[in-house]
């Protein structure tokens, strides 16, 4: 049979319909495959753009959610150095106060406590100089790997080191070592000064002297304990900022992947039958194609 002009233009327009078909199916063969309903941004050019904005959110929370990983090692570290200087200040002030009752004091009690305050001071420069990942917790923003020489001498500097946890104000990481320690600008005498100096004033032995010079010290050693406890509560407030940011961040992960969900994520059961429709109807279609064209046009088109 010749195939006239009429009849291809008949054939242009049912194969059209039919590849239109075919590529319906495709895609939705495709999304099934794939769980993604959107597949390019042509397929739903506004979800694509949602999902691009979504895709970026969790970017910045995923960066949050790490910082604040992050700053809790940090402030983790630096509350439980925090702690243990407050710890040993308490243990020097009892030494003191033992010391200041004269009566109950030798020379030879006064050398071994004078012993045991020059090994508070070196357990002081190991907290001092607490790291982590190698950096110094207690420096300030100073780059040394060890702020606190043996002998309390402090070459960090006074500014606190801060991490961006989120929007806003960065948060405090750690203090600077002289905000816990003294010493600096901070008007409270260093706390290395403070127990070297009860030391020496125990060589010297009991007397009304020494004790009038240990009254000094344990009134300079409370300055410090105020200061080191200030120190502390700061620290156990930026814990809390960190966590209530990292929980902030996970709570709205969450919701922003569930939106994404909502807009990329193929539903299964809903494209299934879409899916199963679409094929029914363009079987439905090439059988009407044989019906309503020449033999030969439709075996064609097939």
């Amino acid at each position: 049979m010749t195939i006239g002009v009429s009849d291809l233009s008949l054939y242009h327009s049912l194969a059209g319909d039919l590849m239109t078909q075919q590529a319906a199916i495709g895609n939705l063969d495709s999304q099934l495959s794939s769980g993604l309903a959107v597949q390019q941004p042509s397929d739903n050019p506004v979800g694509a753009v949602e999902a691009l904005g979504y895709q970026s959110q969790l970017s910045q929370l995923n960066a949050s959610s790490s910082a604040a990983t992050t700053a809790s090692a940090w402030l983790g570290i630096a509350n439980s150095g925090a702690n243990s200087v407050i710890g040993v200040i308490q243990s020097a002030r009892t030494l003191m106060l033992q010391a200041l009752n004269s009566g109950a004091q030798t020379s030879q009690s006064y050398q071994q406590t004078g012993q045991q305050v020059q090994g508070m001071i070196q357990q002081l420069v190991g907290l001092a100089n607490s790291t982590y990942a190698g950096t110094a917790i207690f420096a300030g923003t100073a780059s040394v790997a060890a702020p606190y020489s043996s002998t309390g001498a402090y070459s960090g500097n006074e500014q606190s080191f801060t991490i961006q946890v989120g929007p806003g104000t960065p948060t405090i990481a750690s203090v600077p070592g002289t905000s816990l320690f003294g010493g600096g600008t901070t008007g409270v005498q260093s706390l290395f000064t403070t127990l070297q100096s009860f030391a020496t004033h125990l060589s010297a032995g009991p007397g009304g002297a020494t004790e009038a010079s240990i009254q000094t010290d344990l009134n300079n050693l409370d300055a410090n304990l105020a200061q080191a406890t200030t120190a502390a509560t700061t620290l156990g407030e930026a814990s809390q900022q960190v966590q209530a940011a990292a929980t902030a961040a996970t709570s709205t992960s969450a919701q922003v992947q569930k939106a994404l969900a909502t807009t990329v994520d193929v539903n299964v059961a809903t494209v299934s039958t879409q899916l199963q429709a679409d094929m029914a109807s363009y079987q439905a279609a090439l059988y009407a194609v044989s019906q309503a064209v020449p033999e030969s046009l439709a075996q064609f088109i097939h």
